[in-house]
């Protein structure tokens, strides 16, 4: 007996994602809602092809907890080119994207007979032939959903400082980014700067938290170890550690997303002598990553962005003003850290950015429309 037809009165869920932004910020939180609402439905991840993935997407995505099964994104291919076997688990389902070309959406639907629905952040129809849209703008940000998941644990800041064995200090957080080429050059330019930064003042120390989709190797090539007990890198949970910091210093991405709603005063970093740092979209970003050509199509972009786009951090973005610091500029370490001991020295500022954060408004509970809309469908 075939496990579709074992599971003809269950419901499946086939999420399609693809880089690690969107198993944190989308992913996780719906999957928690779903079991939530829908303890019973059975859940699979086909993961597609991504020029921003880091190839250790599949183990994180099988690390969520309630996932029963994960499709690579070389398994998924093959699956719609009818190489592989199905995903199909139950005889009642449907297709949600959250993340990834929507044309893979609606190849698995019709493969599996599910209905074919995308949660977007693009103002945009995604396509034809979706059974829902549910868009960002309109509906509401999941990542305002993995955030109330999250506050709803009432986790308690001396408690996470016992957990993580962190001594009772202000910290400023950063983020050297969830992909190993972001990671490693990032990393190195932070490398520089901390041992000027932690000369230059002794109230704040450095807390370093550590993507899942970065291994071990890459972490082990960060010497830490001659700054001693001021410095603390860490793997974890990344609204652990906005909450035991006092601010954040970030690359543009997910983490601005998650400090906005967690109200953590930050500032968000783009050095132009590092083009590599740019993630770009599309056929630019292909041509990006050439060996030779990459580094100048990417100057030549960062050029014309900064003339085109106001801001890169999500809430200047959605208040059309300076609520937070952008540091977008040719960086030296020193000038990286003047930066940072005047940004945490001013607390005047701090208290005024997370004031700007509380501010915002949010909509709320985009995850339970998602979940019952194409379930009770």
């Amino acid at each position: 007996m075939t496990a579709s037809i074992q599971n003809s009165n269950k419901f499946q869920l086939i999420i399609q994602t693809n880089s690690p932004g969107e198993l944190a910020a989308w992913v996780r939180p719906l999957i928690l809602t779903c079991h939530q609402h829908y303890p019973d439905c059975i859940i699979t991840i086909c993961l597609v092809p991504c020029q921003y993935a880091t190839g250790n997407e599949a183990s994180v995505a099988r690390s969520i907890q309630g996932v029963h099964d994960v499709l690579t994104p070389r398994q998924t291919l093959l699956f719609l080119c009818g190489l592989h076997p199905s995903p199909k688990k139950a005889g009642h389902g449907a297709v949600l994207c959250l993340g990834g070309d929507p044309i893979y959406t609606q190849a698995l639907g019709f493969r599996c007979g599910f209905s074919r629905n995308i949660y977007t952040e693009h103002k945009n129809k995604p396509g034809w032939f979706f059974n829902n849209i549910f868009y960002k703008h309109i509906h509401g940000d999941l990542m305002k959903s993995r955030i109330n998941h999250y506050q709803n644990q009432a986790v308690d800041k001396k408690q996470l400082l016992t957990h993580y064995h962190l001594p009772d200090r202000s910290y400023l957080l950063l983020f050297l980014g969830s992909r190993p080429q972001h990671f490693k050059a990032y990393g190195r330019f932070v490398l520089e700067t901390l041992p000027l930064f932690l000369e230059a003042q002794d109230t704040v120390d450095i807390l370093i938290g550590i993507a899942p989709t970065i291994t071990d190797d890459l972490v082990e090539l960060l010497d830490l170890k001659s700054f001693g007990s001021r410095v603390h890198c860490i793997r974890g949970n990344s609204l652990d550690f906005m909450t035991i910091a006092s601010c954040m210093v970030s690359l543009p991405g997910t983490n601005t997303a998650e400090a906005m709603y967690m109200y953590l005063p930050m500032a968000t970093v783009l050095p132009l002598n590092r083009p590599d740092l740019l993630a770009l979209d599309g056929l630019l970003g292909l041509i990006g990553s050439l060996p030779l050509l990459g580094g100048f199509i990417k100057r030549l972009a960062l050029i014309y962005l900064r003339k085109k786009i106001r801001f890169v951090s999500l809430p200047n973005r959605i208040a059309d003003k300076p609520l937070v610091p952008e540091w977008i500029s040719v960086l030296n370490p020193q000038k990286f850290s003047d930066l940072l001991v005047r940004f945490v020295s001013n607390k005047k500022h701090l208290q005024t950015i997370k004031q700007d954060l509380q501010s915002l408004e949010h909509s709320q509970s985009v995850d339970q429309l998602i979940i019952k809309t194409i379930i009770q469908n």
